[in-house]
């Protein structure tokens, strides 16, 4: 498995490197976003494999069922965000909006949200026949576990690439230096 996931790596990397110099603003920043998307997959992929502890045998079941739940979570996602963009430029260019259309708008969009829990819901549950009870109980926490650990280095990130929070370094000094 682990060469497996090497295998991934070193093709993603060559790919992410491989990009025209002459591509426009706009191919660039969707390039970037499918890099970032590609690398993303691949770090859920290699978190899931070692958080799940699975199997070959497994992995080559699961994967291909949980890439295509992926693309049917993101369909839903971008037909969620097509309608908040719509309903943003709406606000912004100041159109009398119809409490009619807000409701169906609130009911359109919260029909994703539900089809998305459905969909989430079947997936985990259709995973039994993969997993055993253990892994399937983690992988229905691994998505909130996840999205915890991007938080935190997201916030590691930003508290050091932040202005300096010089009371914090004046208490740690232990030379004596600006005191």
């Amino acid at each position: 498995m682990k060469i497996v996931f090497l295998i991934l790596v070193f093709g993603l990397a060559k790919d992410t490197y491989s990009q025209r110099a002459e591509v426009a603003e706009t191919e660039l920043d969707s390039a970037f976003n499918l890099d970032n998307r590609k690398e993303m997959e691949s770090m859920m992929i290699w978190k899931l494999t070692s958080e799940l502890d699975l199997e070959v045998e497994q992995a080559e079941k699961f994967f291909p069922r949980f890439r295509k739940h992926r693309k049917e979570i993101e369909t839903l996602r971008k037909k969620d965000r097509l309608l908040a963009k719509s309903i943003k430029l709406s606000i912004s260019q100041n159109k009398k909006l119809m409490q009619s259309e807000v409701v169906k708008m609130i009911k359109e969009s919260s029909s994703f949200r539900k089809k998305m829990a459905d969909k989430e819901e079947d997936f985990l549950i259709k995973s039994g026949d993969i997993l055993n009870p253990k892994q399937q109980a983690k992988l229905g926490i691994f998505k909130h576990k996840m999205l915890r650990e991007l938080k935190g280095g997201i916030n590691k990130k930003r508290s050091r690439g932040g202005k300096r929070k010089f009371g914090n370094e004046r208490k740690n000094n232990k030379r004596g230096f600006w005191k």
